[in-house]
């Protein structure tokens, strides 16, 4: 209230004024319910109607400074007591009408207008209180009018043909032709506004309220939205009709049959520059180059659909069905009807939906009893959103990126309306989807840099390396490719940290916190489901068989995977048809170049070559960097078992070396590689030579398994030197061909890629028919958690590159 004078005394310096307030925030909610109760014969009205009483006057010995004007007193004193005895009467008859109800929802401007012009008075400002109901002449539908622009024009100007001060005029409500209370709508006080401002040729109508202005997307919503300094009178009324409550979706009509302007102000922050709505031409200042001004969305509506074969052809039916739906006075907040005439579907209010069906089914009933028209069905729990801009007129590809992004996301389109004006397109999807597709779309079309959600699960050598790269390189990917990688969840068995702004990486170890509640691989799944963020793409740094069972379920829900994890595609074959299925039906992405070469680009290459045509004879090569370290030290002269123990010395080999030794890891490898080639391979298909002899197999120690690996020297000593007499040496090294994948002990010619090995270097190698003579080679760095996580990282940013 302060505030309001204040920015009264300001304006007064420069110009006459009128003004029109509403009533105190959540007072006609309070009234309603008052009134409700009341009509329900529950004496708890009385409760609501002193809560009522107490806040006002709270409000007013603030302040007065405890001193409340006598005047002011009595006055308030005779609102409340009638407003006590009308609903005493509501109680005692029982009955709440809607011009009853039209009475009582009035009194919040009532009041508020009191105070207002009383404040004024006392700030030594002249001013005075006025009923909108001497003004403003509507029909006698009580609850929500339709105003006479005629006759309340008449009456406006006669009201101030001349006056003195500051007229205070209550919003929202008018009167009948008789002189009872009506109501224009809630939120109708800017409607108000822009009435008396048409009528008498106001400058400006300047609508205060408590936001900045209009917004590219609510902005509790869209964390990204930003302030519209200028939008036409068009674009107003379309996204106020559309969901915006910045303004009253009929305020603007008046004001631009006159050509008035009107300005939204924010009374909590005066000098922000608000947003400005006229009919000029955009000039260079105002010049938008985006096609779209801005989004809004209205978040429970319901569809009412009409179908049936005897519509097709047949005039007269449009029209019965919405001339049905207006004379009960149900609005239609959305219209889509297909080009074969076969059904109309339209978008109504929840709370008029059973009605209107009943009273169309009534309507129809002789077309619905002879089959030509289907029983009218109802889908709930939707929301609509429009995408509105002048500048979308004309202006190819809007639809074509408008439903990319949502497919993208997910997001099922369940109904389309666009007029020929091309100014809004207007969606209707399930209501859970509605904030993310509305971050999508305002990212999509409003900002340059978009933004990936990565839900991370391992907390591992992996993880780790993979958050100090996205640490180290996110800025560069903002500055340079317009992208944010923004981690909003990190979790293992035992801890998760979420944050749907983004995890601190600085300090992510210390954003994890014990899991409680839902748990597991699912629970975290559900999480990430419940948070429905755009762009989400789920990476699996782990090696469980528990979070790979899910990535069928992830890519269902339209959530990409990125995965170092084998055990997805080179687990059952079952498991692998099911994430291909997925994969097929859904528009998420399932990238797992880390399964085969760590960070080397062999599963890309290999689909590079399918896709060109190119066909695959056979694949060979080394996919462990382990064995390839010690066979490398070998074939220097070492002892096996010496090198064996260097390797696990140097951090080469898992805890207990026999997990390398065993070839299990390499045959998941090439089995995945197998079945890429279309092979159907189980893992037991793939025959692997165990370099762990089976006497130290099983719960043998570590320490004893090494110092035994000592027999087996001698055998590897006479296969180099046969193998060196023959201008060969041996490798463990795995291949591919005809649908058979076999990994063992080889003996490879020196002239091979492989006899080139150094290191922990792997290498696949790939005869196909363009590469025969001289085979297509693959080799570099094939293990380790930095190499890894790169391998992780690259594929995330490919992901993002198709999202956004």
């Amino acid at each position: 209230m302060n505030n309001v004078v204040d920015i009264i005394a300001g304006a007064l310096a420069d110009d006459n004024l009128i003004v029109v307030v509403s009533a105190v925030q959540g007072v006609t909610d309070l009234l309603l319910d008052a009134a409700t109760r009341a009509g329900s014969g529950e004496s708890g009205y009385r409760r609501t109607l002193e809560e009522l009483e107490q806040r006002h006057l709270e409000i007013s010995q603030e302040l007065f400074s405890g001193n409340i004007p006598v005047t002011f007193s009595v006055a308030f004193s005779t609102e409340f007591s009638e407003l006590k005895d009308i609903l005493h009467g509501v109680f005692l008859l029982r009955e709440l009408s809607d011009k009853s109800l039209a009475l009582v929802l009035g009194f919040g401007e009532r009041l508020s207008a009191l105070i207002v012009s009383s404040y004024l008075q006392e700030r030594r400002i002249e001013a005075y209180y006025l009923d909108a109901r001497k003004l403003i002449v509507t029909d006698a539908n009580y609850a929500d009018a339709r105003v006479d622009a005629h006759a309340s024009e008449l009456q406006i100007r006669k009201q101030f043909a001349s006056f003195a001060g500051v007229p205070v005029v209550t919003g929202f409500i008018a009167a009948a032709p008789d002189g009872s209370a009506t109501t224009i709508g809630r939120g109708g006080s800017d409607y108000t506004a822009s009435i008396l401002g048409a009528a008498l040729g106001a400058a400006e109508i300047c609508i205060w309220t408590d936001v900045d202005g209009f917004f590219s997307a609510d902005p509790k919503r869209v964390r990204d939205a930003r302030i519209l300094p200028f939008i036409s009178y068009a674009e107003a009324m379309e996204l106020s009709h559309a969901g915006a409550k910045v303004l009253h979706p009929l305020a603007v009509q008046p004001a631009m049959k006159a050509g008035i302007p009107i300005l939204i102000k924010n009374s909590f922050n005066p000098s922000a520059e608000g947003t400005r709505i006229d009919g000029a031409p955009l000039s260079p200042e105002r010049n938008r180059s985006l096609p779209v001004t801005g989004l809004t969305s209205i978040n429970n509506i319901v569809l009412l659909n009409m179908s049936g074969s005897g519509m097709v052809g047949v005039p007269g039916i449009a029209s019965r069905l919405f001339s049905c739906l207006a004379r009960h006075r149900i609005n239609i907040i959305f219209i889509s009807q297909a080009s074969s005439e076969q059904s109309i579907t339209l978008a109504i209010n929840p709370a008029q939906a059973p009605n209107a069906k009943k009273i169309l089914e009534q309507e129809f009933r002789a077309e619905i009893e002879s089959r030509q028209i289907d029983p009218l069905a109802i889908r709930k729990n939707l929301a609509m959103i429009a995408v509105v801009g002048n500048n979308m007129s004309g202006h190819a590809g809007v639809s074509a990126q408008l439903f990319e992004t949502l497919g993208k996301n997910g997001v099922n389109v369940i109904a389309v309306a666009q007029g020929a004006n091309e100014m809004n397109i207007s969606l209707v999807i399930d209501s859970n989807d509605e904030d993310k597709a509305l971050n999508c779309i305002h990212e999509s079309f409003f900002l340059s840099q978009r933004k990936v959600h990565l839900f991370i699960a391992g907390t591992g050598t992996i993880a780790r390396s993979l958050i100090g790269q996205i640490r180290a390189h996110r800025r560069n990917l903002q500055e340079e490719n317009d992208l944010d990688v923004v981690v909003c969840g990190m979790a293992n068995t035992g801890t998760i940290a979420l944050n749907d702004e983004g995890i601190d990486l600085d300090s992510w170890q210390q954003a994890l916190q014990p899991r409680s509640g839902k748990r597991g691989i699912e629970g975290y799944m559900e999480i990430i489901r419940e948070k429905n963020l755009h762009n989400t793409i789920f990476v699996d740094c782990t090696a469980s068989k528990e979070v790979a069972a899910i990535y069928p379920d992830l890519l269902l829900a339209n959530i990409s995977v990125v995965t170092a994890n084998k055990l997805g595609m080179a687990g059952s074959w079952p498991l692998y048809r099911s994430i291909r299925d997925a994969q097929r039906k859904s528009n998420a992405r399932f990238l797992y170049e880390t399964n085969v070469g760590a960070g080397l680009p062999i599963i890309n290459t290999l689909n590079d070559l399918k896709n060109s045509g190119d066909k695959i004879i056979s694949i060979d090569g080394v996919l462990s960097g382990t064995l390839s370290f010690i066979f490398n030290e070998l074939r220097k002269g070492g002892r096996f078992s010496e090198i064996v123990r260097r390797a696990k010395e140097a951090g080469y080999t898992e805890p207990d070396p026999r997990d390398d030794l065993s070839g299990a890891d390499f045959a998941r490898k090439f089995l995945i590689l197998g079945r890429e080639l279309g092979f159907t391979l189980e893992f037991s298909d793939v025959l692997v030579e165990s370099l762990v002899p089976e006497e130290y197999r099983g719960e043998m120690p570590v320490g004893e398994f090494l110092d035994r690996l000592e027999s087996v020297d001698s055998w590897y000593a006479e296969e180099s030197e046969k193998a060196a007499a023959d201008g060969m040496t041996i490798a463990y090294a795995g291949g591919i061909k005809d649908g058979k994948a076999s990994i063992g002990v080889k003996r490879v010619p020196l002239s091979s890629p492989i006899a080139g090995l150094s290191g922990s270097e792997n290498m696949v190698v790939f005869t196909t028919d363009r590469y025969h003579a001289t085979p297509l080679v693959v080799r570099g760095p094939g293990a380790g958690g930095e190499v890894t996580a790169g391998g992780v990282f690259a594929d995330i940013l490919r992901i993002a590159s198709y999202l956004v």
